[in-house]
């Protein structure tokens, strides 16, 4: 059931991530954040990080993140309801006892849930009274204990019409009986009676520990022997595994899962102490059935029985697991034993001893088609080899692949450079019939390559989950031009969505608005947390800004090379004007912005585009140097001549002359005929002091010390 959004936020506020992830996880304090290895992938070297602002935890290994609730889904394995749940036990928030109304779909489901608990214990009352004595006399003299017995929750029904109808119809309607699968309706249609009838019942639990459904075996040898719930809204049984709620524990300590076939097997190895059981409930195992294992564990121990039907379900369900990735084993028992009987005859030591020396899926596969071909004959050598290379194909790794050749070839028989053109065939066929699958489908255009973060993105996200004043002024100065083609461009776009609507850009709001990139992103920014430098939201929408103007002046610089005449001067004045703008949109010390935030105090010479030349002490000047018409009317007062963020170059003094001398990158201004021309346009740059103004090469005039229009030499 759903609790109430306040009861969530309460638990939330209340809940410390760095206590909780602590009780579970060694961390060790680094900076502002708390380290230590990740309990979701094997790891050497930590990369799991937590924060306490904002609570959350990221693992820049494995990717996975969230809050404090979404590491209680992944470490406990259920849902977020039962999170909530155990994180306010944990941390004294009461708990209360009704819940939020969560709509009609989620109430019927809640509904045939207690239902199902209801009839669960009804069987269980059966089992251990005069009902349900032929099935107990049955399970207990199979050698079950009364203990294995009570934590499988093992049930009876007697043989009887409406034993179980009888005693749910005051409680529950008949309707919905029929809905959840515990009773069939007559042909008559004239009432309804019970689908499990002199039977043993075992009740089925999804991976919460809820019943969802019952497996039934036979008692009087009628038929089917096992009969099992229909699927309903609650119950899947493509993505249902008996015994995985009893099995979680285990699996996390051993690292594997074991499947079986049945759930008297399940039951066997639970009372011998192999808890790391599961079993299909009645089906082949699906692909829904490996990704589900997948959240446990990614090793896989198959054991079914050694009879063919069990052989080639086998088969059948490691080809399912290959594919979603699964690292899969197939135990081999003696001839005509399964799981149940193994274990009672041989016990858990020997076969503990099995699972650890099972061979892997594709050695038991090469071993099994060697067994059934006549690998002696040539028809039986190219029947060994065409059974093997479905399963080969799947292998994705060509390494891989290629080390399973020579068992494949010593197995049987074959030619070393014969199997590798027959692989080689048959990984042409597969990919021109993709090319075929893919040719009669619209085609689509390639994935843009993901970007790498800007500086001025990432901080400017920093700045915004730290919630730092002028934010919202920053994104509101951003256009769509902007945002394109930047990776933080679908984060962005959303902070500014949430600025527009007044509210603030936090991580749980952006959360919601994003895909699980820009998630996981976002908790790696939150993890390194702000910069530590003076730098401003204002800074980073302005260097953002400039970023369309920068790769435009790219283009141009490219374009430079082969134009001429008109072209060549439109392309320059496109330039000089892109100049501008970009000068223009800053504020005083804006151009060092992200130098500060690299450390660079740059040395004098260095080709950082940031990087300003040193000054002497002796050249220092207090000068004031007004703008071109296009820039914003700002004082500038810097400690070099001119300064100002549109003057192209920089000058120095001569010492030993006590003339002015252009710097070595500086220009010359003298005209193309040697001669000097006065000044044309007004400028009120105190450097013409020293007879030239280094605002702009197209400005640039010379001009005497007086002010007077007379001519200036060098």
């Amino acid at each position: 059931m759903a609790f109430p959004d306040s009861f969530v936020e309460e638990v939330r506020r209340t809940a410390d991530i760095v206590r909780y992830i602590s009780d579970h996880v060694s961390l060790r304090k680094t900076g502002a954040s708390w380290k230590g290895l990740c309990p979701f992938h094997q790891e050497k070297t930590p990369s799991f990080n937590v924060r306490s602002e904002p609570p959350l935890f990221h693992c820049f290994g494995c990717g996975e993140g969230g809050d404090v609730f979404k590491f209680a889904m992944l470490h406990e394995r259920v849902g977020f309801p039962d999170s909530v749940e155990m994180i306010a036990r944990r941390f004294g928030v009461t708990v209360p006892e009704s819940r939020f109304d969560a709509g009609p779909d989620r109430k019927a489901r809640e509904e045939m849930l207690a239902l199902l608990e209801t009839a669960a214990q009804h069987f269980t009352h059966n089992f251990w009274t005069a009902p349900g004595t032929r099935a107990r006399e049955y399970l207990l003299g199979r050698g079950f204990k009364k203990e294995t017995l009570e934590r499988i929750r093992a049930g009876a029904s007697p043989d009887s019409w409406d034993d179980l109808l009888g005693s749910l119809r005051k409680k529950f309607a008949p309707p919905l009986l029929l809905q959840a699968g515990l009773v069939l309706e007559r042909q008559d249609k004239s009432g309804h009676y019970d689908r499990f009838r002199n039977r043993a019942i075992f009740p089925i639990l999804n991976e919460g520990g809820k019943v969802v459904a019952f497996g039934a075996r036979a008692l009087d040898g009628s038929e089917p022997k096992y009969l099992n719930s229909p699927e309903t809204a609650v119950y899947q049984k493509g993505r249902t595994l008996y015994g995985l709620s009893w099995a979680k524990d285990a699996v996390r300590r051993e690292g594997r899962i074991v499947l079986m076939e049945g759930y008297l097997d399940v039951a066997r190895a639970i009372e011998a102490g192999v808890g790391e059981v599961a079993a299909t409930c009645g089906t082949a195992l699906t692909t829904n059935h490996a990704r589900l294992l997948r959240r446990f564990t990614e090793n896989v121990v198959m054991n079914f029985d050694q009879d063919e039907a069990g052989q080639k379900a086998s088969t059948r369900s490691a080809e399912a697991l290959v594919e979603e990735s699964l690292q899969v084993r197939v135990v081999e028992l003696p001839a005509g034993e399964d799981p149940d009987s193994y274990l009672k005859t041989a016990g858990a030591e020997a076969y503990r001893q099995r699972l650890a020396a099972a061979p892997v899926y594709m050695e038991w596969l090469v071993r099994r088609a060697a067994a059934e071909h006549e690998v002696g004959t040539p028809q039986g050598k190219a029947a060994y080899l065409n059974a093997l290379l479905p399963a080969l194909l799947r292998v994705e790794s060509a390494v891989e692949r290629a080390a399973w050749l020579p068992l494949i070839v010593a197995s049987g028989g074959l030619d070393e450079r014969a199997t590798e053109q027959e692989l080689r065939r048959a990984i042409a066929a597969r990919r021109s019939s993709a090319r075929g699958l893919a040719a009669g489908a619209a085609p689509e255009p390639p994935a843009p390559a993901r970007a790498g973060l800007l500086p001025a993105e990432k901080w400017l996200l920093a700045l915004m989950l730290e919630g730092r004043e002028g934010v919202g002024e920053a994104l509101g100065t951003l256009q769509e031009a902007d945002l394109q083609g930047i990776r933080s461009e679908e984060v962005l776009r959303a902070a500014k969505n949430l600025a527009a609507a007044g509210r603030a850009a936090a991580l749980e709001a952006l959360s919601e608005s994003v895909g699980d990139e820009s998630r996981r992103m976002l908790r790696e920014i939150a993890v390194d947390g702000p910069p530590t430098t003076g730098v401003t939201p204002a800074d980073c929408a302005r260097e953002l800004r400039c970023r369309p103007l920068k790769a435009r002046m790219a283009e141009i610089q490219r374009e430079l090379g082969g134009a001429s005449g008109t072209a060549l001067e439109a392309l320059l004045a496109e330039k000089l004007q892109l100049k501008r703008q970009m000068a223009g949109g800053r504020l005083k010390g804006s151009s060092d912005w992200l130098c500060r935030l690299k450390r660079s105090t740059t040395r004098s010479g260095s080709s950082s585009p940031w990087a300003r030349r040193r000054v002497t002490s002796s050249t220092r000047r207090s000068t004031t140097c007004s703008p071109p018409r296009s820039a914003p009317r700002t004082s500038w007062t810097t400690s070099s001549p001119c300064s100002a963020p549109w003057a192209s170059r920089w000058w120095t003094p001569s010492r030993s002359t006590g003339r002015r001398r252009r710097a070595r990158r500086g220009p010359s201004w003298t005209s193309p005929r040697g001669r000097s021309t006065r000044r044309t346009t007004p400028c009120a740059c105190t450097s013409a002091r020293w007879g030239r103004c280094p605002c702009s090469p197209a400005r640039a005039r010379w001009r005497s010390p007086s002010g007077s229009s007379g001519a200036r030499r060098r």
